[in-house]
C-alpha cells in the first residue's frame, strides 16, 4: 500500500522568487513579434564586446527575452547564450556579472532542463569564486561599514538582489541531480545558507526564504552534510531550534522551512547538551514541529477561492489564466497582488502538509513504489512467508518514531498522535474539501492534493497500531470520512485536468481508510461498481493497483455475500487475463489469500467453493507462474521478490482451500 512520500526533489513546492506566476506564458505584447536571428544576433556578438556597458546591456535584453516566449528562449539557446552569460560571471566589471546572473536565474526558472548545461558549463566555478564576494558584502552592509568608493556603493545597493539570484541557481542544480548535490556539497555553502534563517530582522524577507528552500533541498536526504551540521551544533542547529521554538516569530513560512531542514537533518540533531541523554531525539523534535506546522494549516481557503475567483475576473481576459501572467517590470494590480498573495501563503500550506505527511512515515525503510503493503513483504530476518489467514495486527507499529514495537498505552498518550487525531485530521477535511477555485488555479489544485496524501499517510499510520483504536474510537468520523471521499472522487472525476493523480490518492485514502473499518464501511450500492469502472476506463497501471487493494476490505465484510460475489468475479477475471499488469495480479492474489483465508467466512461456501474458484486458480498458476519468472530481477529486485512470494503463496494457498474443502466435505457427510 503506497505511503505518500511528496517531498522529492524532482517535485519541491516552491514560490517563484521571479515574484512573477507562469512566466511561461510571458511578454503579451510580443508574441505577435517574435524576434527574428538577424535581431538576435547583435545583442549576442555584444555579450562579448570590449566595451563594458554593451555588455551588460546585452545580458539585460537576454534576461528580458527570456522571458518572453519559448520559441525566443529556444533560438537564444541555439546562438549558445548559456556559455556566453556563464563566460560573463567571471566579468571585470560589477554590472555585467549582476546582470548575467540575473539572466542565468530567469532562464533556470523558466525552463529547469538548462541546468544540466548550467553544470556541464561548469557554472559553479564562477559561483565559488562569486560567494565569498557576496559574503564579504553583505558583512559590510550588516556592519554599516562606511562606504568606500563609487564600485562598493554599486555592490552593496544590487547585493540582495545578486544574493537571491546566486541562492536560486543553486537551488536549481540541487533539485537537478544528486551529482551536482554532491558537487555543491564541495562549496562548503552551508553557512552561508543557514546564516540567514538566523539572520533575524538583519536580511530582506525573499533572500531568508529562498535560502531556506535551497538549504531544505540541499539537506533532503544527503547525508553527506550530516557531519558538517553535528560539528556546529550550536552556530546551525540550535539556532535553527531557536526560530521554530519561538511563539511570537512572525514568519511563519521561515518556521515552516526550518521545520523542514530539521527533519531533514534529524539524525543529527541534539536537543540537549549530552550525547548520552536516552532521549528519543526524532520524537522530542516531532513535538516542537508539528504544532508550527499546524498553525500554518490555519487558513480560510474557501473564503480565499471565492476571492481569488472574483479577483481574477477583473482581470483583462488575456491574463484570466490558472495563474497570474504580469508583465515583466510592470507594477502589480491590487487584484494580481492579492492572488499571489494566496498562491505564496498555499505554497506555505502544501510545505507543511508534506512534512506532516512524511513525519507519518519516519524511518519506514519499505520501498516507495506507491502500492505495496507491509503484508506483501518477506520478514528477511526470519525468513519467514506470509502465512495463511496472516492479519494486518502482526505488523510492527512503527508510528512517528524509528521504535520497532511501541506499546499502545503509550501510542495513545503521545501528544504527536493526540495533535494528529485533533488537529491535523480535521484540518486536512477542510484542506482537502474542494473550492470555487480547485479547478482553475493550480496552487489550490496541489493545496487539495498534498491534503489527500498527509490523510493517507495518516491512515495509514493508524491501522499500523495494532488495536487501530481511531477507527474504532472515532468511528463515526471514520464512517462519515469514506462518503466524503466518494463523493470527492465524484467531483474529480469530471475534471480531465485534474483527474487522475487526484483521484488516485482518494483512492489510495479509501484502501486505507476500508483496512481499518472493514466491516463498519458504509457501504453504499454504487461504490463497488463506481471503483470497477474506474479500473476499466483509466488505464493507469498505479491506480488499477490501488482500486484491487480498495476492494480487498469491502470484500472482506460479513453479510454482504453478494458483494463478495461481484468483487471475486471481478478480480479473478484480471487474473485469468493475460494482459493484467505483473502488479495488479500481485495485488489481486493477495486479495483471494485474505478474503477466502477462513472457511469460516459466511461468503466462502457460496462464493469460493460453488464459484469454482479454486479450480480457476488452478488453471491460472501456469499463466502466474510464467508472468512473476518474465520479471528480471536485475532490473526491478523487489517486484520480483514479491512476484516470487505471490506464486510460492498461490502454490500453498491452492494446497491450503484443497485440504480445508476436503474437511468440509468430510464434516458434511
Amino acid at each position: 500500500m503506497g505511503k505518500q512520500r511528496p517531498r522529492r526533489k524532482t517535485s519541491k513546492r516552491r514560490l517563484n522568487p521571479l515574484q512573477r506566476k507562469a512566466v511561461e506564458a510571458g511578454l503579451k505584447e510580443t508574441n505577435s513579434k517574435l524576434p527574428t536571428t538577424e535581431q538576435l544576433n547583435p545583442i549576442i556578438q555584444k555579450l562579448s564586446s570590449e566595451d563594458g556597458g554593451e555588455r551588460a546591456w546585452a545580458a539585460a535584453c537576454v534576461s528580458n527575452l527570456i522571458l518572453s516566449n519559448a520559441s525566443t528562449r529556444k533560438l537564444l539557446l541555439t546562438k549558445g547564450v548559456v556559455p556566453l552569460l556563464i563566460e560573463r560571471l567571471g566579468d571585470q566589471q560589477q554590472e555585467v556579472r549582476d546582470e548575467s546572473l540575473g539572466a542565468l536565474r530567469n532562464l533556470v526558472s523558466i525552463d529547469d532542463t538548462v541546468a544540466k548545461e548550467y553544470y556541464s558549463r561548469n557554472i559553479l566555478t564562477p559561483l565559488s569564486v562569486m560567494l565569498p564576494q557576496i559574503t564579504q558584502t553583505i558583512d559590510l552592509v550588516l556592519k554599516g561599514a562606511p562606504i568606500q568608493d563609487e564600485a562598493d556603493q554599486e555592490r552593496r545597493k544590487s547585493i540582495w538582489d545578486v544574493t537571491e539570484n546566486f541562492i536560486y541557481i543553486i537551488w536549481c542544480l540541487c533539485e537537478a541531480s544528486n551529482k551536482y548535490v554532491k558537487a555543491i556539497n564541495r562549496m562548503n555553502i552551508i553557512p552561508f545558507l543557514t546564516s540567514f534563517l538566523i539572520s533575524g530582522d538583519s536580511c530582506p524577507t525573499r533572500v531568508i526564504i529562498a535560502a531556506g528552500q535551497c538549504l531544505n533541498t540541499l539537506s533532503d536526504d544527503n547525508k553527506d552534510l550530516y557531519i558538517e551540521f553535528q560539528q556546529h551544533q550550536s552556530e546551525y542547529i540550535q539556532p535553527l531550534l531557536n526560530i521554530i521554538r519561538n511563539e511570537q516569530y512572525d514568519n511563519i513560512f521561515i518556521q515552516v522551512l526550518t521545520c523542514a531542514v530539521l527533519v531533514n537533518i534529524r539524525d543529527v540533531v541534539r536537543l540537549t547538551t549530552s550525547w548520552d541523554d536516552d532521549t528519543d531525539t526524532v520524537s522530542e523534535l516531532n513535538k516542537l514541529i508539528v504544532p508550527v506546522l499546524i498553525k500554518a494549516l490555519d487558513y480560510d481557503m474557501q473564503q480565499a477561492a471565492v476571492n481569488t475567483m472574483q479577483a481574477m475576473a477583473s482581470l483583462p481576459d488575456q491574463q484570466q489564466e490558472e495563474d497570474i501572467t504580469p508583465r515583466p517590470k510592470q507594477a502589480l494590480t491590487d487584484e494580481e497582488t492579492y492572488v499571489q498573495n494566496v498562491e505564496d501563503r498555499l505554497s506555505i500550506i502544501q510545505l507543511a502538509l508534506e512534512l506532516l505527511a512524511d513525519i507519518c512515515v519516519q524511518d519506514d525503510d519499505s520501498e516507495e513504489d506507491g502500492y505495496q503493503d507491509e503484508t506483501m513483504m518477506i520478514d528477511e530476518e526470519e525468513g519467514g512467508k506470509r502465512e495463511e489467514g496472516a492479519n494486518d495486527d502482526d505488523i510492527d507499529a512503527n508510528l512517528f518514531t524509528d521504535k520497532s514495537r511501541v506499546d499502545d498505552a503509550l501510542i495513545r498518550s503521545d501528544p504527536v498522535v493526540h495533535a494528529y487525531i485533533t488537529r491535523v485530521f480535521p484540518r486536512l477535511i477542510q484542506l482537502g474539501t474542494f473550492t470555487a477555485a480547485s479547478f482553475h488555479n493550480r496552487q489550490f489544485t496541489l493545496s487539495h492534493q498534498r491534503a489527500f496524501e498527509c490523510l493517507n499517510n495518516f491512515l495509514l499510520a493508524m491501522n499500523d497500531v495494532p488495536s487501530k483504536f481511531w477507527f474504532k474510537e472515532y468511528q463515526t468520523d471514520a464512517v462519515q470520512l469514506w462518503r466524503w471521499l466518494f463523493n470527492c472522487a465524484d467531483q474529480v472525476a469530471g475534471e480531465e485536468k485534474m483527474k487522475n493523480g487526484m483521484l488516485e490518492i482518494i483512492i489510495s485514502c479509501l484502501w486505507a481508510l476500508g483496512r481499518g473499518l472493514v466491516q463498519n464501511i458504509p457501504l453504499k450500492q454504487t461504490d463497488v461498481g463506481a471503483l470497477c469502472g474506474t479500473y476499466e476506463m483509466i488505464p493507469l497501471e498505479s491506480m488499477r493497483v490501488k482500486i484491487v487493494g480498495c476492494l480487498g476490505p469491502i470484500a472482506m465484510r460479513q453479510g454482504d455475500i453478494e458483494t463478495n460475489k461481484t468483487i471475486g468475479v471481478f478480480v479473478m477475471t484480471l487474473l485469468s487475463n493475460k494482459q493484467s499488469p505483473v502488479t495488479v495480479v500481485i495485488e489481486g492474489l493477495n486479495l483471494f489469500f485474505d478474503v477466502y483465508s477462513d472457511l469460516g467466512f459466511d461468503y466462502d461456501l457460496p462464493v469460493f467453493v460453488q464459484g469454482g474458484f479454486l479450480n480457476h486458480l488452478k488453471q491460472i498458476l501456469p499463466s502466474v507462474r510464467s508472468k512473476m519468472k518474465s520479471i528480471d530481477r536485475r532490473k526491478d529486485f523487489d517486484l520480483r521478490m514479491r512476484g516470487d512470494e505471490a506464486l510460492d503463496n498461490l502454490t500453498a494457498f491452492i494446497k491450503y482451500k484443497r485440504i480445508e474443502n476436503n474437511k468440509r466435505e468430510k464434516k458434511i457427510n
